[in-house]
C-alpha cells in the first residue's frame, strides 16, 4: 500500500513539474530569419508567458513590461529553433524567478500552480444535426480548443465519449443546460470547473459552471463570441482565463520591498527636484520610482531596477549634468557584554588574594585577565549616490 501511494505523489509531482515547465515555455513561428524578425518573435513569446503567468490578457501594455522588452534576452534560459506547421519556429524557455520579479516590478499579479483543470462539453450544431465533439473524434475544434488552452496555461479536459459518457448524458441535455446531468456525466473526470460550449456556423455561446462541485447551486457564467472558431475559442478561453486568475493570482508585494536607496544632492529648488524625477522615470532599468525624503537639497528615492547597478550606472552618466558620488561605508563598533567579575578572594596583608586549604592560608596567583578587542564590522549599504550639477 505504501509503494502505491510513493508511486501515486511521484506520478503527481511529474504532472505538476511538467505544467510548470510548460507554463514558461512557448513556440512561435519565425517569418524569416532576420535578426530583427528573430527579436520580435522573443518579445512576442516573452509578452505570450508573461500572459500566462499573470492571468491578464492586457500585461503587454504595462509600462514596466514595455521597458523589460528589448532586454528579453536576460530572461531567457532555453533557446532552439523547430518546425510548425511547415515553418520554421522558436522554441523558448523563460526564467521562473526573474518573471515573478519582473511581474512584482510591474504591479502585476502571479498566477502559478496549481491551475483549474475545466471539463469542455462541445456541441456542435450543423444545418442537419447536432453532435457531441469528443476527445476520440479527432475534431479541428478541439485542436484549436486545446490550443488556447495551452496558450493560457489553462488545462483543457476533453470527455472521451465511451459507452459511460454517452449513457450519462445526451445532446439535449447539453443544448438544455440541464445541470443534474451535465454535473453527474462530469464527475468521473473530477474537474475545477465545467464548460458547456454550442458552435452553430461562425457564431459559439458558452456557459461555465467554476465550481464542478456545485453545478446547479452558483449561477453560470455566460458568454456569446461571433467568429471564426480560431478567434471565438481565443476569446473564450481568455475570459474563461482572466476569470479564474482574478480569483486565484496572488500579489506577489510591493515592488519596493527588494528597491534600492538612490540619493540625489546638490537639488538647488523644486525645478530640478522635477528635471531629475522625469529623468529618472525615463531610465529603461527604472521598474518603479518613489520619493522617500527630500531635505536641504538633498533628495532620496527607492527606486526598482529592471537590469543591473551597472546599466543603471551607465544610463545615468549619460546625462552630463549628473555625477556619481562613491559613499564609503561607515564601520560600526559593537561593543562586547561586559564580563562578570569573579568572586572576591580573602586579600592578605601584601595586597595578594588568598584561599585556605586544608586550614592553611595560602596565597593565589592569579593570571592575567585576556581582553579582547572589540568586533569591527561594516554596515552594508545599497544606496546609490549621485550629485546633480545641471
Amino acid at each position: 500500500m505504501l509503494r502505491i501511494f510513493f508511486f501515486v505523489l511521484a506520478l503527481a509531482l511529474g504532472q505538476t513539474s511538467a505544467m510548470a515547465s510548460a507554463l514558461f515555455s512557448t513556440e512561435v513561428v519565425l517569418d524569416d530569419s532576420d535578426t530583427a524578425t528573430e527579436q520580435t518573435a522573443k518579445q512576442k513569446a516573452f509578452v505570450d508567458v508573461l500572459v500566462r503567468m499573470s492571468g491578464q490578457s492586457n500585461v503587454g501594455e504595462n509600462p514596466v513590461i514595455q521597458k523589460a522588452l528589448p532586454s528579453v534576452n536576460q530572461y531567457i534560459t532555453q533557446l532552439g529553433y523547430g518546425e510548425s506547421e511547415g515553418l520554421r519556429s522558436l522554441v523558448l524557455a523563460f526564467d521562473d524567478a526573474k518573471i515573478r520579479t519582473l511581474l512584482t516590478q510591474a504591479q502585476v499579479p502571479y498566477w502559478g500552480l496549481p491551475r483549474p483543470e475545466v471539463l469542455f462539453w462541445l456541441v456542435e450544431d450543423s444545418a442537419s444535426q447536432r453532435n457531441v465533439v469528443w476527445e476520440q473524434s479527432g475534431s479541428d475544434l478541439i485542436t484549436t480548443l486545446k490550443a488556447e488552452g495551452e496558450r493560457r496555461g489553462l488545462p483543457v479536459l476533453m470527455p472521451v465519449g465511451d459507452f459511460d459518457d454517452v449513457v450519462a448524458i445526451s445532446i439535449p441535455d447539453l443544448w438544455g443546460g440541464f445541470t443534474g446531468p451535465i454535473s453527474q456525466a462530469s464527475t468521473r473526470y473530477n474537474p475545477t470547473g465545467v464548460a458547456v460550449v454550442k458552435v452553430r456556423n461562425n457564431r459559439l455561446s458558452w456557459q461555465l459552471f467554476p465550481n464542478a462541485a456545485n453545478i446547479g447551486g452558483d449561477a453560470p457564467i455566460e458568454g456569446q463570441v461571433s467568429g471564426a472558431p480560431a478567434q471565438a475559442f481565443a476569446t473564450m478561453v481568455d475570459d474563461i482565463s482572466n476569470y479564474y486568475a482574478e480569483r486565484l493570482a496572488i500579489n506577489l508585494g510591493v515592488a519596493d520591498s527588494n528597491a534600492t536607496a538612490l540619493t540625489i544632492t546638490g537639488l538647488n529648488d523644486a525645478e530640478d527636484f522635477f528635471v531629475v524625477e522625469r529623468t529618472l522615470k525615463g531610465l529603461n532599468s527604472v521598474a518603479s520610482l518613489r520619493l522617500a525624503s527630500i531635505e536641504s537639497g538633498t533628495a532620496t528615492f527607492r527606486i526598482s531596477l529592471l537590469a543591473n547597478e551597472e546599466i543603471f550606472h551607465n544610463e545615468m552618466m549619460s546625462d552630463r549634468r549628473l555625477r556619481r558620488v562613491e559613499v564609503l561605508p561607515e564601520p560600526v563598533v559593537e561593543t562586547l557584554p561586559t564580563p562578570t567579575p569573579a568572586p572576591t578572594q580573602p586579600v592578605g596583608v601584601n595586597g595578594e588574594s588568598q584561599e585556605t586549604i586544608d586550614g592553611v592560608i595560602v596565597p593565589v596567583i592569579e593570571e592575567p585577565a585576556l581582553i579582547e578587542a572589540p568586533q569591527v564590522t561594516h554596515t552594508d549599504t545599497s544606496t546609490l549616490t549621485y550629485q546633480w550639477v545641471g
